[in-house]
């Protein structure tokens, strides 16, 4: 007898079904710990001094600008809110004369 051709879609559901079944369970999760909150009390001060002194080490690892650039970079800011202030005022004017063509009809 000659095989049987069958299509494809029959071969993956079939190889679909046998993963399934080979599958392994997951592991249950571990139980829970009971949470001893003396201990957690406890380390809440050296935590946050821990915290803080972390914070003073990453500082003093930064590059600060020097006041020229720092000059520099407020006047850049300064005039960019400018500029853009003047453009959506300008955007809100037109828009308010807009309205008011359209409410007129």
């Amino acid at each position: 007898m000659a095989k049987r051709k069958v299509s494809r879609k029959y071969k993956q559901k079939t190889m679909m079904e046998r993963q399934l079944q080979e599958r392994k369970a997951p592991p249950p999760p571990p139980p829970k710990k009971k949470t001893n909150w003396k201990q957690v009390i406890k380390k809440v001060p050296s935590r946050i001094a821990g915290f803080f002194r972390d914070v003073i080490h990453e500082l003093k690892r930064v590059t600060w600008p020097t006041k020229k650039a720092l000059i520099n970079y407020t006047i850049v800011v300064i005039v960019t809110i400018i500029i853009f202030s003047i453009l959506l005022g300008l955007f809100d004017l037109g828009f308010i004369k807009l309205i008011d063509l359209l409410a007129k009809i």
